[in-house]
């Protein structure tokens, strides 16, 4: 008689599966445990400063720049100075080649004198047809006299009819010739004027060539340093069009001004006398100081985005900040010292809690009566909380569409998620001794979009803070971004 195989005992088989169906559930419960195991990173609240700022650029300029060009053109055949010269108020800078306005002016001279002497000649022949007017009246006066003493001899029957016909016919003679002198001086009187406008004319050309000729002796129109040249020797320029710059002088390099862009949202924030502090890239490390002269009403506007032109004043008594430096300008709006802080990330921060979850955490900390203000707002921005939620479980942080940038946040003086949350009440979390989340309503003040001030609320300086969570096992990403400015740290875990 052979012996049963092992393989065909049901009792064998019925242990294995016995010890598969263990196993499959073992793996369930050891995957279910860490599916639902949440860790999270806290900060603390601490005590410090907040200052509101506006962050903007600008660039460094000469408080009055002077472009000097040239209103004629030619050769340049001197220069007299360059980058860097020290130059006084009508100094010459350079000269143009003189040789054809000086032939502009000699010719002008010459139409001058041609026209005088044409002028001069018009007035003899004046005085000359005058004189002939005089003598043609003593013709008219004489033949009027002999007309009627003939004529009185001619009635007395004394005198012939021919003598009184010769006689009439003088006395007609003597009257024409006095009104032809008279039109001569007329036409000479006329010549006399159009002459007389043909000198003006030739009087203005010389004097348009004359200052044609000065302007070829470029002079500087302020004291102060040159900044450019533009310009060498022997180059030829054109002032046709437009007046070229040959140089560019700033009068007072030891006063400088920095012409930002201020953003349309911030520009209601600045006010003339508000001072101000800047970095420069060539000198890394160290602050400037100015103050606001002018918030200029001219918008500007660049691919819809609206900028407004604030003026800063720059004292620079040792010459180091130069002319088209760009600044990083900050100009402080608001600050609050020694005072609670709370970062932000904090105030973010919702825990992925069922609403029976979450009713009884504002239980247990005895919040009931801000839970449903806190459930409607949850309610009525569930899209956004939502996102939110899986932003803390992933370890991010929300951001508005704005930007999430440090220097943006600071910019508008708001949360980065572009909210004010200037004396809003709202919930941050902690956890308790018995691993379980409770709420902390909070009052908040001042924020500088990395830390907000705690006005009122039962949190003191040291105490913890949740900040963000990382649900393992999760599908979104298992890395956490901390909270710019804070070194968060990882607690224990505890389970939702």
């Amino acid at each position: 008689m052979s012996k049963p195989r092992w393989y065909r005992s049901k009792y064998l088989w019925l242990f294995i599966i016995v010890l598969i169906g263990c196993g499959v559930f073992a793996a369930q419960q050891f995957l279910a445990s860490k599916t639902d195991k949440t860790s999270y990173i806290f900060g603390a609240v601490d005590r410090g400063s907040i200052v509101m700022q506006v962050q903007m650029t600008g660039t460094l300029a000469a408080v009055t720049t002077v472009a000097v060009g040239t209103q004629v053109s030619g050769t340049v055949s001197q220069l007299y100075a360059d980058f860097n010269s020290e130059v006084k108020k009508n100094q010459v800078l350079a000269k143009l080649d003189p040789a054809l306005f000086q032939t502009q002016l000699d010719q002008a001279s010459a139409s001058v004198k041609t026209s005088e002497a044409i002028l001069n000649n018009d007035a003899a022949t004046i005085a000359t047809t005058k004189a002939n007017i005089e003598k043609a009246k003593v013709d008219v006066l004489n033949s009027t006299r002999k007309y009627k003493m003939i004529k009185e001899l001619f009635d007395e029957g004394l005198e012939t009819k021919d003598d009184m016909d010769s006689a009439q016919a003088t006395l007609d003679s003597s009257k024409a010739s006095l009104e032809a002198v008279q039109s001569q001086l007329t036409a000479a009187q006329a010549a006399l004027k159009a002459d007389q406008a043909r000198l003006d004319q030739a009087q203005a050309n010389f004097k348009n060539a004359e200052v044609n000729l000065e302007h070829t002796i470029i002079t500087s129109p302020i004291s102060g340093t040159v900044i450019s040249r533009n310009v060498d020797l022997g180059q030829t320029v054109a002032a046709s069009f437009s007046t070229p710059t040959m140089f560019t002088i700033g009068e007072d390099l030891t006063k400088m001004q920095v012409i930002t862009n201020t953003d349309e949202a911030d520009v209601g924030k600045l006010k003339a006398g508000m001072d101000a502090t800047f970095t420069v890239d060539a000198y890394t490390g160290e602050t400037f100081h100015g103050k606001i002269r002018q918030v200029r009403l001219a918008a500007t506007t660049v691919q819809n985005v609206v900028t407004y032109n604030a003026v800063i004043d720059v004292p620079n008594p040792d010459m180091r900040l130069k002319p088209g430096m760009t600044a990083n300008v900050k100009i402080e709006i608001e600050r609050a010292d020694n005072i609670l802080r709370v970062p932000n990330a904090a105030i973010r921060f919702k825990p992925t809690l069922s609403d029976t979850e979450m009713a009884k955490a504002f239980q247990r900390a005895g919040e009931d009566r801000f839970y449903s203000f806190y459930k409607n707002q949850g309610s009525q921005g569930q899209g956004g909380n939502q996102a939110r939620s899986q932003s803390a479980r992933a370890g991010g942080t929300a951001t508005g569409s704005r930007g999430s940038g440090e220097g943006q946040t600071a910019r508008s003086g708001q949360s980065s998620s572009g909210v004010s949350y200037r004396g809003r009440r709202t919930p941050v979390w902690i956890m308790g001794e018995d691993k379980l989340l409770r709420p902390v309503v909070l009052r908040l003040g001042l924020t500088d979009g990395v830390q907000t001030q705690i006005v009122d609320g039962k949190l003191k300086e040291g105490d913890k803070i949740i900040l963000s969570a990382e649900v393992a096992g999760s599908t979104a990403s298992s890395t956490t971004t901390r909270a710019p400015g804070f070194g968060g740290m990882m607690g224990g875990r505890g389970a939702r």
